[in-house]
């Protein structure tokens, strides 16, 4: 059965027949698969084209299915490099659950508003591009908030600015996205967040390149990695992202440096002339450690300074 897209669609119309079912069934249970044939993302060369899970999201994605299953709920810490897809994965396991469930609020929260912008525009082009099979009928739709009545589900967006922002809601699945360089972090932690309620079949997945030592977002990542809490760290290295390689130019040899570090991550010379030129582009290496993470630790440089 082919797939098509509606404005119109009901995700909860009848059933048609046995094999319609089994196909919804499939699209309600595979995130992955599901990603595929029904979600379309804009590509770093601008171009549309069906979500395919990269490596680097295939594992965030069985590392959260893991944690759900052993805990019948998710609170996950991601720490990792630039544009390396987790906000593209936790946007779409999102909106998969959203549409697929009744009373399921989602709530993200991000750095700035060209960011929630951004993310917004993201589950936007998700549900404009949904196969009538699977999609639901829209309510409000804005720069704010998106809304599945017939589901009593839907999206809200804010940015950080605001203290009280997100307090008074009751949220089942919550995105905070670049935690590292939220205002007014401790406060969020303190409200927002604290508007999912410690129940089973809800989510909290939080995001972040990092920015420098200290901070809500270190303290708890480190609380974490400690076994401290309910929160899992789930890290993504720089050379993960198949983006990330070169063309190796005439003559390129790896110092001693450059040479203890690939042979320590496994790394190519393609993806060492990448580092090389992008430790050019930035102007300091720990800059790059911060911003290009190999491990958890050189996500969380003080800039200019080793730990």
């Amino acid at each position: 059965m082919r797939l098509t897209t509606s404005n119109e669609a009901h995700a909860d119309r009848p059933v048609q027949s046995a094999r319609e079912k089994a196909i919804r069934q499939r699209l309600k249970d595979d995130l992955e698969h599901y990603a595929a044939k029904c979600l379309r993302i804009r590509t770093k060369a601008g171009t549309i084209r069906p979500f395919r899970l990269n490596q680097a999201q295939r594992h965030i994605h069985a590392r959260i299915d893991d944690q759900r299953r052993r805990t019948g709920k998710v609170r996950a810490i991601i720490v990792k490099g630039r544009q390396q897809g987790a906000s593209t994965y936790i946007a779409a396991r999102f909106y998969w659950r959203a549409t697929h469930r009744r009373g399921c609020r989602v709530y993200i929260l991000t750095h700035e508003q060209t960011a929630t912008d951004n993310l917004f525009g993201m589950v936007s082009r998700y549900h404009e591009h949904c196969p009538t099979l699977v999609k639901p009928a829209t309510g409000a739709s804005n720069a704010k908030e998106l809304s599945f009545p017939g589901l009593d589900s839907g999206y809200q967006v804010a940015t950080a600015g605001t203290k009280a922002t997100g307090r008074s809601n009751t949220i089942q699945m919550f995105h905070g996205s670049e935690v590292a360089f939220w205002p007014n972090a401790a406060d969020h932690f303190a409200g927002s967040i604290q508007a999912v309620p410690d129940e089973p079949d809800t989510e909290i997945i939080l995001e972040s390149t990092g920015n420098g030592l200290g901070g809500e977002y270190h303290k708890r990542t480190m609380e974490a990695l400690k076994g401290l809490g309910d929160y899992e760290v789930i890290f993504v290295p720089w050379f993960w992202e198949d983006g990330y390689r070169r063309e190796v130019p005439a003559g390129f040899e790896l110092t001693e440096e450059e040479a203890e570090y690939a042979d320590l991550h496994g790394c190519s010379l393609e993806q060492m002339a990448w580092r090389r030129a992008k430790i050019v582009e930035l102007g300091d290496p720990m800059k790059f450690k911060q911003e290009y993470p190999a491990t958890v630790t050189e996500a969380f440089q003080a800039v200019g300074h080793d730990l």
